[in-house]
């Protein structure tokens, strides 16, 4: 693994983790030897060796946890191997480091009475490990995903590793603790090994991939030269450009493997951080709405009121119950009057739009005949249309069937289409369908008015939208009674919309309901 990460390493802290693994192996060998010496100034020497690698370890490990957590590498990092070069010089040519050793456990000799120097080393390399390891736990609790799984391994690890390897210096201290729990070190290779493999810890197969392509490639140029004969060279050639380009190929996938696996841990995280954004932003939605609705309808009960008051006082005014009134008194109060009756009715589809919204609207559903419910209500319409030179025709077709729906509310509808049409159309027809499509009832109201304009058409529904500019003109009110008309039609089951045949050429509203014909009524058991 050394190897791989020091040579082959595609980034800056893959080498530095295989310098790091070489001090490691540094200490080994010093150990290995010390234990297998008789010879106290051999096992000086050993000891010294061995600490090239140890006076050095925390130092490299301090610079690669910053180089892997991609933190700014500061001028202390620097300053740290400054420090360690001092005390590798200290170690190597004085007695201020490594002095004498003594006879431990009657098997090997250990550092005895170690200097100040010592024990200021000693002291640092307790503090930098632990100062690395800090920074991987704050890393590690903020991470998600792979990154968070490859810190875990990585943690502990070195954990174990550092936990056995720093009891090796007890004994330097005259505690004499036999030094079994360096053998918790050999648990560091297999985490990190199943870390590597198991969950693309630094991109060792990138790495290894290269090391084997590299490994095929040379192994076929060398048996080039090795060949007897001209047909031998030639396919030896051909050999090897095969696997030159095999190499090429399969570094280019395994790259593309591993860079579609971090695209796809970084969409994840994206899309995770996304998704807990909308949830908090749908639960302020939510709760916007709902206030809403509380306040609209709180507010239109405080409305509906006074304007009640209103709408009676000034009728009795108008019938002359408080006296008689002049000419243009009763035309104001007559204004009064139409204004409030507009306000009321807008309390009221306010009203209904957050019962509606709120789900506290009732319906009482039943089989009911829309010829029966429009023919009543002709009589008045058709005298609003003639005081604006208009029409009104109502042409339903035969055998039509029941429908399905709240009387009530299908009158409200109406009432709302047949208003919209007669406010928008003079000097023209207003003409009513009814007529079997399918499975479905349909009622048409077209007008000969003014057109809707066709980017206004998808949303001209949407509540406090209003219609185009040219409608608008001739209207202060807002399009709450067609948004409630089509809530109210969507509730039973039906559809409502809206088409404009174009400039000068009216608009045609459209509802349809589920029809429901006299068998089905039976096998329902509904009384009609």
């Amino acid at each position: 693994m050394t190897f791989l990460m020091f040579v082959q390493g595609s980034e800056r802290s893959h080498r530095i983790w295989g310098i790091f693994c070489i001090t490691v192996f540094f200490w080994g060998i010093g150990v290995f030897k010390i234990a297998s010496t008789a010879d106290p100034e051999i096992a000086i020497f050993w000891w010294r060796i061995g600490y090239i690698g140890v006076i050095f370890i925390p130092i490299i490990f301090t610079h690669f946890v910053y180089e892997f957590l991609k933190l700014k590498i500061g001028w202390y990092i620097w300053a740290l191997y400054l420090l360690g070069v001092i005390f590798l010089y200290l170690n190597l040519f004085t007695d201020l480091f490594i002095g004498q050793v003594r006879l431990v456990f009657n098997q090997f000799y250990y550092i005895s009475s170690p200097g100040l120097l010592y024990s200021l080393f000693f002291v640092l390399f307790i503090v930098f490990v632990l100062f690395s390891h800090i920074k991987l736990w704050q890393a590690l609790r903020k991470s998600h995903g792979i990154l968070k799984v490859q810190l875990k391994y990585f943690f502990l690890a070195t954990i174990i590793g550092f936990s056995g390897g720093t009891l090796s210096f007890l004994p330097v201290f005259n505690i004499n603790l036999y030094p079994f729990l360096n053998l918790t070190v050999f648990l560091y290779p297999i985490i990190m090994g199943y870390a590597i493999f198991k969950h693309h810890l630094m991109n060792i197969r990138v790495i290894a991939t290269e090391l084997f392509s590299g490994f095929l490639v040379i192994v076929t140029f060398v048996k080039v030269f090795f060949y007897s004969s001209l047909t031998e060279l030639f396919l030896g050639i051909a050999v090897f450009l095969i696997t030159v380009i095999f190499s090429i190929l399969l570094i280019q996938l395994v790259l593309r493997e591993v860079n579609r696996r971090e695209q796809m841990e970084i969409l994840t995280k994206n899309l995770q951080k996304v998704t807990k954004d909308l949830k908090v932003a749908n639960n302020k939605i939510e709760r916007l709405d709902q206030a809403k609705l509380e306040f609209l309808s709180i507010a239109s009960h405080q409305l509906r009121t006074p304007l009640t008051v209103i709408k009676g006082y000034v009728s009795m005014m108008l019938e002359g119950n408080f006296g008689p009134i002049s000419k243009p008194i009763k035309e104001n109060l007559n204004k009064i009057y139409l204004a409030n009756e507009r306000l009321i009715s807008l309390v009221e589809s306010l009203l209904n739009i957050s019962r509606i919204e709120a789900g506290r609207l009732e319906f009482n559903i039943k089989p009911t005949n829309l010829v029966a419910i429009i023919a009543p209500l002709l009589s008045g319409f058709k005298e609003k249309a003639k005081e604006k030179n208009s029409k009104l025709n109502f042409l339903p077709a035969k055998n039509i069937e029941q429908v399905l729906a709240d009387a009530q509310k299908i009158k409200e509808v109406l009432t709302h289409l047949l208003d919209n049409a007669i406010k928008y159309t003079n000097d023209g027809t207003i003409t009513l369908r009814l007529y079997q499509a399918g499975q479905s009832v349909v009622f048409s109201c077209q007008d000969t008015g003014r057109n809707i304009l066709a980017p206004a058409l998808p949303d001209f529904f949407d509540r406090f939208i209003q219609k185009n500019k040219t409608v608008t003109a001739l209207t202060q009110n807002t399009n709450l009674g067609l948004y409630f008309s089509q809530m109210v039609i969507e509730k039973m089951g039906g559809k409502l919309w809206v088409e404009s045949a174009g400039a000068n050429q009216g608009n045609k509203f459209y509802f349809s309901l589920p029809g429901i014909g006299k068998n089905q009524i039976k096998k329902l058991g509904i009384k009609n």
